[in-house]
């Protein structure tokens, strides 16, 4: 699916006439399953996401279960959004003095 940023002028307005179209004709009811598929995707950000950590040599390596909805590689993390958290050790001996 693409996003606003990603789609031309031509079929933002086309999204847009559709929305118009869809809006002349809802009566203010919710369709029980678009309901709880809102409410699944409310509940799934609620879930823990469980990673790993893992000290080799002076590298931080990072896992995460193959059915976890992030990409993680060495010590980075991709976030569903795309944005990146990059963790990085810092010595006990440096940081105390």
């Amino acid at each position: 699916m693409e996003t606003l940023e990603e789609m031309s002028v031509a079929e933002y307005e086309a999204v847009v006439e559709r929305f118009i179209e869809e809006a002349v004709k809802w009566d203010g009811s919710l369709p029980v399953e678009t309901f709880f598929e809102a409410w699944a995707t409310i509940e799934h950000r609620k879930k823990t996401v469980e990673v790993q950590a893992c000290v080799e040599d002076d590298r931080l390596v990072l896992t995460a279960p193959p059915d976890s909805p992030l990409t993680v590689e060495d010590n980075r993390i991709w976030l569903e959004d795309g944005r990146q958290v990059v963790l990085k050790l810092i010595s006990a001996r440096a940081s105390a003095g």
